[in-house]
């Protein structure tokens, strides 16, 4: 199988950004502790930190996590406001309105000296990432507070095959990629995957310029029974696609657990960047969306 995928100037990009930043993922998953236990949080972000908030909010639950605009922060006992830069005004705006207790997670900024002189809960995010690939340390923070942990014990494996080195035969993002430039599919998401769903457009958008039609299951299988729809789905709903409705390899992978729903964001990186090289789209290592 031919392709430009296979190609000696794509082979050589796994040491280069945005490539090397993914394959550091297994290493960059955060654990925040805060030495006090969480049952209930508000988050207030925007653009990818937004989305980010919300893939967590699939694992952890909507009646355990709630992520909104800043204005959501505005109660409850516990708030969270996400800005990685720290100088977003909106984000400065809502930290000095607060009359509770809550979580700063930034990267400095004059939010960090704020929420310091509010007696908040501050944790750093490491500087140097665009806040697209930032996916480890939110995902993994998050999920952190409420005891849960990112342990996967093939990502180091799973990334290396799904590396610009590894060739197409045994690299389900490169097919995947393969597959999404010469046909079109739709994402169907449950409770459990909203979020991904979500960011499934965002990242392969602003990477290749595709557009994903997605659709709630319980809306799909209403069109489905009454005969109006018969466009293929990349499936997050439940444990995914059955065996025979795998796309390529084992992806979709079980949404059910934290290892599929991680590993389908993966692919979703990976996949989103080789499509953009196959439709000759510049790879841009900066933030469109603010924060």
């Amino acid at each position: 199988m031919e392709s430009t995928l296979d190609d000696e100037f794509v082979i050589q990009m796994d040491d280069s950004p945005p490539f090397s930043w993914i394959r550091q993922t297994p290493n960059r998953f955060m654990s925040c502790a805060l030495g006090r236990k969480i049952d209930h949080l508000e988050i207030g972000a925007i653009g990818n930190s937004l989305l980010m908030s919300k893939m967590a909010r699939d694992v952890i639950g909507k009646e355990k996590l709630q992520a909104g605009t800043f204005s959501s922060t505005s109660s409850g006992e516990d708030s969270c406001i996400i800005s990685y830069s720290g100088q977003l005004r909106d984000a400065l705006r809502a930290l000095e309105a607060a009359n509770h207790r809550g979580i700063v997670i930034s990267s400095g900024g004059m939010i960090k000296k704020l929420a310091r002189s509010k007696g908040w809960d501050y944790l750093p995010l490491p500087k140097g990432y665009p806040t697209m690939f930032l996916f480890p340390e939110i995902f993994g923070c998050l999920l952190s507070l409420y005891g849960m942990k990112v342990d996967i014990p093939d990502m180091e494996e799973f990334i290396e095959s799904n590396s610009p080195s590894e060739i197409i035969e045994v690299n389900e993002a490169k097919r995947l990629a393969m597959l999404l430039d010469k046909e079109e599919f739709r994402i169907l998401y449950d409770e459990k995957s909203e979020g991904l769903a979500t960011m499934y457009t965002r990242i392969f958008k602003s990477y290749s310029g595709m557009n994903f039609d997605t659709k709630n299951v319980e809306d799909i299988n209403s069109r489905i029974e009454e005969g109006k729809d018969n466009l293929r789905s990349i499936s997050f709903v439940g444990k995914g696609a059955s065996s025979e409705d795998k796309l390529v390899g084992n992806f979709p992978y079980d949404c059910n657990s934290v290892a599929g729903y991680v590993k389908n964001f993966i692919i979703a990186q990976f996949a989103s960047l080789y499509l953009g090289i196959l439709r000759s789209k510049e790879i841009e290592l900066f933030d469109r969306e603010v924060e």
